[in-house]
């Protein structure tokens, strides 16, 4: 019987074989890590600052993005995009939205879709 040190010694293309697969996929490896790095994760998201806008006083303010879409989630129903969080410059009126539109409709629609998962709204 032989050892596997002899196998591969009598079959070089086999150990060529490992070693290429094995630069490919440290090179995977790295690859990822370095262009998942501009991504951020929940975490970092949710710690964000937002700017929202009264839509009524036009008055600005920042908040937490994890406090800002907590508001949403406690809003009973269905977040309408028209609506916003209670806005201080109002009188409490939910007239407070995102500042960037595009981010405030897909808010909308992710928080949306979370109640819809979790049983708070119909489908």
């Amino acid at each position: 019987m032989t050892s596997p040190r002899e196998f591969i010694n009598s079959r070089p293309w086999l150990g060529w074989t490992i070693a290429l697969c094995m630069i490919v996929l440290v090179g995977i490896v790295f690859a990822r890590g370095f262009f998942s790095s501009g991504m951020t994760s929940e975490a970092e998201r949710l710690s964000q600052d937002v700017t929202i806008r009264c839509m009524e006083s036009g008055q600005e303010w920042t908040m937490n993005r994890g406090q800002f879409e907590m508001l949403l989630l406690e809003q009973p129903g269905a977040i309408d995009a028209a609506k916003g969080i209670p806005s201080p410059y109002a009188d409490g009126r939910p007239t407070g939205v995102l500042v960037d539109k595009r981010d405030w409709q897909q808010t909308v629609d992710r928080i949306n879709a979370e109640k819809r998962v979790n049983g708070l709204l119909k489908p």
